[in-house]
């Protein structure tokens, strides 16, 4: 066996320290199957379902569907290049331009987002099991989330392993189910409804933070990549794969709902099916799919709550330490499952609101600072440690870990945003004046990119080599 298969067969020993050289491995295009893997399972179809209730016209939803998805898409998959080049997760990155003690509010933000992201997930897992088996709906949650954290305990290569093998599984399920979506009678799919411009913005911003969710997590699949892996190929294989799967399973949800007209989108999709057999098939294969999709949240989960305690004492890289580390996620995810399941996508909807609000100002920060202002040059030892450029940097206005010109930047273009979102549980001023629209995403981005760079000057930092 040579070098690379026994890495690449080992249980995982790193959280979020850096990768030594004589381990990154793999190529650019491993990536495509993470994420074509990860999205691509007829229970991701709800997006379109909750896109077409905002924007009640199929061809006009399926325009601000493919609008969002190459917007969410592109975000994402340029964070997937900083993996590579730094050999860090995606969140301790955030030291170098928050600030050693500033990460602790992505970490925040991006915990949120695990939890939810995973009850969500759950939520989906178990009600494709339970339409498939009739088991209980709690027990089909408990089955889908524990089945993610064993393979989430295993690591990275095992996450990368099961997204390999699920490929063509999950393919043939998804085209399944858009066939016979296609030839069942249903309702026609063409509309005359009116649509505004506040819902079809709001329809694409759903779509952008299909992907955009994704980011602050998407360079922890990169990081084990060689350092001088090409980057547009790393942003090609993480776009194509990410893209071509959003894509296809939010018209899948578009179509479904528009023929059937369910509000659930197992009732729609076993209704294209015809029941039987093959319902239960693709039910069972979807949840399976499902646990694959949770698997990112848990193990991403795990890396960020080890950069959050990190800012405080050393945590050993170790099984013990990955497995602890997990449970935060597994258990509150998990349990607000069962909580929030009889209200599911009008949840969904004011969820996804709310980490657009929180997500789109810290990947603008993140890209604005990593291809304009810095370029990829990054002190990565200074990360770990509560001394150097990270901690104090008058020129740069950090003091105490906090860099000033990012957190400035950043809570403007969260303060910008909230008077442009809604959601079921809350609806900002400028929001009702332009009919209920959810477009915090647009200002979140222009306001914080354009602080920033008002902001930023050439730092002084300079990248050293990580002692491998």
């Amino acid at each position: 066996m040579t070098q690379s298969a026994d890495i690449a067969s080992a249980l995982e020993t790193h959280h979020i320290d850096p990768v030594p050289t004589t381990e990154r491995i793999g190529t650019a295009r491993d990536l495509f199957a993470v994420w074509f893997s990860a999205n691509l399972n007829v229970g991701n179809a709800v997006f379109g379902l909750v896109i077409l209730t905002i924007v009640p016209n199929f061809w006009v939803a399926l325009v601000a569907t493919l609008v969002g998805n190459v917007i969410g898409t592109a975000l994402m998959a340029l964070h997937s290049v900083q993996g590579a080049r730094l050999g860090i997760p995606q969140l301790i990155q955030s030291r170098g331009q928050f600030g050693y003690n500033g990460a602790l509010i992505p970490v925040i933000a991006a915990f949120l987002m695990y939890a939810g992201l995973t009850a969500s997930v759950t939520i989906i897992g178990g009600q494709a099991l339970t339409a498939a088996t009739g088991i209980a709906l709690p027990v089909a949650m408990t089955i889908v989330a524990v089945a993610s954290l064993l393979i989430a305990v295993v690591g990275y290569h095992a996450i990368h392993a099961v997204c390999r093998w699920a490929q063509i599984p999950l393919t043939a399920i998804l085209l399944t189910v858009i066939v016979a979506a296609f030839l069942r009678d249903g309702a026609p799919v063409t509309t005359s409804q009116d649509v505004s411009w506040g819902a079809f913005l709001t329809g694409t911003g759903v779509a952008v933070t299909f992907a955009l969710t994704y980011a602050p997590f998407v360079s922890d699949y990169s990081r084990y990549l060689p350092e001088d892996t090409s980057g547009p190929a790393i942003f090609g294989w993480t776009a194509a794969g990410v893209f071509l799967s959003a894509t296809g399973v939010c018209a899948l949800g578009l179509l479904l709902t528009a023929k059937f007209g369910f509000g659930d989108i197992f009732q729609s999709a076993d209704a294209a099916l015809g029941g039987g057999l093959l319902g239960s098939v693709v039910l069972a294969a979807t949840a399976a799919g499902l646990a694959v999709t949770n698997v990112l949240n848990i193990y991403g989960g795990m890396l960020n709550l080890v950069t959050g305690l990190s800012t405080f004492v050393r945590v050993p890289a170790s099984l013990r330490t990955r497995v602890l580390m997990m449970m935060p996620t597994f258990v509150l995810g998990t349990a607000a499952a069962t909580i929030a399941y009889q209200s599911y996508a009008q949840n969904l909807q004011a969820f996804l609101s709310v980490l657009l609000l929180l997500l789109t100002p810290w990947g603008a920060v993140n890209l604005v600072d990593y291809y304009v202002v810095q370029h990829g040059a990054y002190n990565v030892s200074a990360m770990y440690a509560k001394a150097g450029p990270y901690w104090h940097d008058p020129v740069n206005w950090i003091y105490y870990g906090l860099n000033l010109k990012v957190l400035i930047a950043y809570f403007a273009g969260v303060a910008t945003g909230i008077p442009f979102m809604t959601s079921a549980w809350f609806t900002g001023a400028f929001s009702t004046a332009l009919g209920g629209a959810d477009v915090s995403w647009i200002p979140g981005l222009a306001v914080t990119a354009g602080v920033y760079l008002v902001l930023a000057r050439k730092r002084s930092v300079q990248p050293t080599t990580v002692s491998r």
